[in-house]
């Protein structure tokens, strides 16, 4: 089974705020606007739910104002030491934890116009910035402003107020009318389906990104451990069975609690929260971000779940339901769709690529299910991942949206539509509709789906994927 790259960690216990600290970057002596901008972040890094980002982001804002910025080793050992040995390569921990990090502040103070949270790159401190301050990019290119124009006198600077006033009317009688044009269209993702099936109702939007577990395996005595996934244990729980029924070899394999979310999937996690911000039927409503790992009855209870990811990392809590509404049964491999009453299977090419210049197929998942409480579920899903950024795609775009089954309002009833998707490499290149039908969804919350047929022996010998 490969080795795997740390992935992330979420869990349930978040730690107590830091004193904030602040050497202002902003350059406008306000320690004010620091711990109001830090206090935001965490609110949301709670509902987060992930420890691990919580305890880093603490840890980087109680030493804001520290004359050295924190070091790797420092914050290895201070905020990732768990007793493990150094095999589990807690460096790498800090680079994926302040990563993630990173992209979370940028998107979380994306549409802000004053002062702002910023972690550069290339250093692990926190600062704060002026929205208009140039932002440091992951490849370290930094944005610079245009460049003033040579000799402009007073003169010449009445003559641009004056254009730059007239372009600020026309910018703004372009976007009125151009929000009347959308709105006479019914080009607003809350007027079409299924998001239609959304609109009009107050209660939270929790968004839940397809996740994987991984466990730990140490090959032989004194050889550093490595991360697995293996189809075979979805779950902690699965590897507890399997330590019990093999105790002979249960030494070898050690519970972390990791969860991996795939690149792709935080890409359509991005596009389609950006969607919602801004669509006034759902800008004001709350929107929170787990993982699928996370989901409890009780989220699923009280708020419209929109699911993001692959098919194989939809978690029990959705996959029984969507199992028993579905026409499709998702193969043993991961990378095919069966249609239960034809036999038909939708197969995905997947990364296996011998060609990069032959377009290859990857199959796109879109369902919308009434849920237990009166709420939504949809799902935006893919086989693999170039599918999975093409169904953002096509799930935030009211026109190509329409193209299902005219008439429909919400979710109808429950349904569900395949897409075929043309891929080249890892880049998808549009999509086709396949499928477009209702589903079933009378009872799929009351009764249990069939459970699959368990083979826990098989774990230690079944090749990760």
């Amino acid at each position: 089974m490969p080795a795997i790259p740390p992935p992330d960690s979420p869990s349930d216990s978040p730690t107590a705020p830091p004193a904030s600290k602040h050497d202002d970057a902003a350059g406008d002596g306000s320690d004010t606007a620091f711990d109001v901008a830090v206090a935001r972040m965490r609110d949301a890094l709670e509902r987060s739910r992930s420890d691990k980002l919580l305890a880093l982001f603490d840890h980087l804002a109680a030493r804001a104002g520290d004359a050295a910025a924190p070091s790797e080793a420092q914050i290895a050992a201070e905020v990732f030491a768990d007793g493990r040995s150094a095999a589990h390569r807690p460096d790498a921990n800090v680079r994926v934890y302040v990563h993630r990090l990173r992209r979370l502040i940028e998107t979380e103070f994306a549409h802000e116009p004053g002062p702002r949270l910023h972690l550069p790159v290339g250093t692990y401190r926190l600062v704060l910035v002026d929205a208009a301050t140039p932002a440091q990019h992951e490849d370290g290119i930094t944005a610079q402003p245009p460049a003033a124009p040579p000799g402009t006198g007073p003169a010449r600077a009445g003559v641009i107020a004056v254009v730059a006033f007239l372009a600020v009317v026309a910018v703004v009688l372009g976007s009125v009318l151009a929000v009347r044009w959308q709105r006479g269209a019914g080009d607003r993702l809350d007027g079409a389906a299924p998001w239609s099936a959304l609109a009009g109702a107050s209660r939270p939007i929790t968004v839940v990104m397809g996740d994987y577990y991984f466990f730990a395996e140490t090959p032989a005595p004194g050889m550093p451990a490595r991360l697995v996934w293996d189809r075979a244990v979805p779950t902690r729980e699965d590897l507890i069975i399997f330590q019990i029924l093999n105790p002979e070899t249960a030494g070898a394999v050690t519970d972390g609690d990791q969860h991996y979310v795939t690149s792709a999937t935080m890409t359509a996690v991005a596009t389609i929260r950006a969607a919602l911000l801004r669509d006034p039927a759902f800008a004001q409503r709350p929107i929170r971000l787990i993982a699928a790992s996370q989901l409890t009855p009780d989220v699923l209870k009280v708020s419209d779940v929109v699911y993001v990811g692959q098919l194989s990392g939809i978690g029990s809590l959705l996959r029984d339901p969507l199992a028993q509404a579905s026409g499709f049964r998702l193969d043993t491999g991961l990378d095919s769709l069966v249609d239960v009453k034809g036999g038909k299977a939708y197969h995905s090419d997947g990364m296996e690529l011998r060609d990069e210049r032959i377009a290859r197929r990857d199959y796109g998942y879109l369902a919308c299910l009434p849920g237990p409480a009166g709420n939504t579920v949809l799902v935006i899903a893919a086989l693999r991942d170039p599918g999975l950024r093409e169904m953002a795609e096509l799930a935030t775009d009211t026109g190509r949206l329409r193209g299902l089954r005219r008439g429909r309002i919400g979710c109808g009833g429950g349904f569900e539509a395949l897409f075929q998707v043309r891929t080249l490499g890892s880049a998808n290149l549009g999509a086709s509709l396949a499928v477009d039908r209702p589903t079933r969804s009378q009872g799929i919350w009351d009764n249990a789906a069939p459970a699959p047929e368990y083979h826990p022996i098989a774990a230690a010998t079944a090749p990760a994927r």
